[in-house]
């Protein structure tokens, strides 16, 4: 690719804050809870970012120019409406109002990397190579860091001072990132040969206990695979899958062995029957565990629904640091084991339960005016035969579109574990978009 050159020379501060944030973005990937529990409460790995971040974009002198979008335009007045919403409750709920907030006031992420990329266009080919230094550590890496995880979690350290494991990757986390990885491949930044190819297949295979994580890597891959013209090798996959789960299936339907079991979602078995449960799930009845959580969730909303779109808190919602697991009746306190929860397990509901209708239609015009920007600059470029160009911007919707999908199956955004991912690439796909419109002299 070929990009415009910076009036002014950038700053080694930014370069080394950009470094600095890929590192923390692995930590993430890798490490997930584990990792942003590092540093000295309430001060966290991803405030020290944020503070960090917040210095290097005052000193790029591009903080006006950043704002020169409707996407950023629109998160500006979210951002705004969620601080509204937030700071009459910080002196009775303390901390955990502004934990509540960060699932909109990090997309000042996006505006530090917006910066980053007005300050130096060539920053995007930077990005990409980091990008495919966190690829070729992802891929081999979190098959086996997802499987200690997972069963053999007696075995992992604890932070000092804390119950919070030093590794805590949760399946939605993982399919976000592999459907990343694989976008990534089939935009035509990379190759992935037969053996990363297998690892990201085992790994799918692993996540899709669940239907948000088996849903967060098929769409938006599924997509990307539409938009590169591939539809046959996707029919023959689709073909070849289906038959391995149907073979599996009737083994296990032979084996006297095999029970159905009635579990927590992070516990149910690796069976075929699991999978089918969740891909039937999806559009209609399934089994008892599967269904079960479904219909937890659907209950869940609908109160939220009464509460806001048919109840007295429509304006405003209920703001940010109630919990709302335990003020709608959804907290297990019965089982030490289950997490405390505080959010419904869909970034929609959560927005619309403490922001109102106003607060969730600024979060569906943010996702409206990203994905037209970013789709409508990717068509740009497909049309002007700029394949590098267009296949960036597939790159980037995908992963945001495959964050969203998990984020309406679980409690994503609002952790910093996704939610910094996800507003890093909020502010990529932004920064990218101007720089290629300023580049082709677009107008913006």
């Amino acid at each position: 690719m070929t990009y415009i050159s910076s009036d002014s020379t950038p700053t080694n501060l930014s370069d080394r804050y950009l470094v600095v944030l890929s590192g923390v973005l692995l930590g993430y990937a890798i490490l997930g809870k584990g990792f942003a529990y590092l540093g000295i409460p309430p001060i966290f790995v991803s405030e020290i970012a944020f503070f960090a971040g917040f210095v290097v974009l005052l000193r790029t002198g591009c903080l006006i120019a950043a704002l020169t979008t409707g996407p950023s335009l629109i998160l500006a007045a979210t951002m705004a409406w969620v601080l509204l919403r937030t700071l009459p409750f910080i002196g009775v709920y303390g901390f955990d109002a502004l934990r509540d907030s960060v699932v909109i006031m990090y997309g000042g992420f996006a505006f530090i990397v917006i910066a980053l990329l007005l300050e130096d266009g060539q920053r995007i080919n930077k990005i990409l190579q980091y990008y495919r230094v966190f690829l070729s550590i992802f891929i081999p890496v979190i098959p086996l860091v997802y499987a200690f995880d997972r069963y053999m979690v007696d075995y992992i350290p604890r932070l000092p001072g804390s119950d919070i494991p030093l590794l805590l990757v949760r399946p939605g986390e993982v399919a976000v990132h592999l459907a990343g990885c694989v976008a990534f491949a089939l935009a035509g930044f990379c190759k992935l040969g037969p053996l990363r190819i297998t690892l990201v297949l085992v790994t799918v295979l692993l996540v899709s206990l669940s239907r948000g994580p088996m849903l967060a890597f098929a769409l938006p891959t599924v997509f990307a695979i539409l938009m590169v013209g591939k539809l046959r090798q996707l029919l023959v996959a689709l073909v070849a899958a289906l038959a391995i789960l149907y073979a599996a299936y009737a083994v296990e339907e032979t084996e006297s062995s095999y029970s159905r079991k009635e579990s927590v979602v992070d516990n149910r078995p690796l069976t075929a029957h699991q999978i089918a449960d969740n891909l039937a799930s999806i559009y209609g009845q399934s089994g008892e565990d599967t269904q079960g959580t479904k219909k937890w969730r659907l209950d869940w909303w609908d109160i939220i629904m009464k509460d806001t779109v048919f109840g007295p808190h429509f304006w405003t919602g209920r703001g940010f640091g109630l919990n709302l697991a335990d003020a709608d009746g959804f907290q297990d306190r019965a089982d030490p084991n289950s997490p405390l929860l505080r959010n419904p397990h869909n970034v929609q509901m959560t927005m619309l339960a403490r922001a109102g209708v106003p607060g969730v239609a600024l979060w569906a015009a943010i996702l409206a005016a990203w994905f037209g920007m970013v789709m409508h600059a990717m068509g740009t470029a497909r049309r002007r035969g700029q394949a590098e160009w267009a296949g960036l911007f597939l790159f980037i919707g995908c992963y945001v579109m495959s964050a969203i999908v998990n984020a309406s199956f679980d409690v994503a955004l609002e952790g910093p574990m996704q939610g910094v991912w996800f507003w890093c690439l909020i502010g990529f796909g932004i920064g990218s978009v101007m720089v290629y419109r300023y580049q082709h002299n677009d107008v913006l």
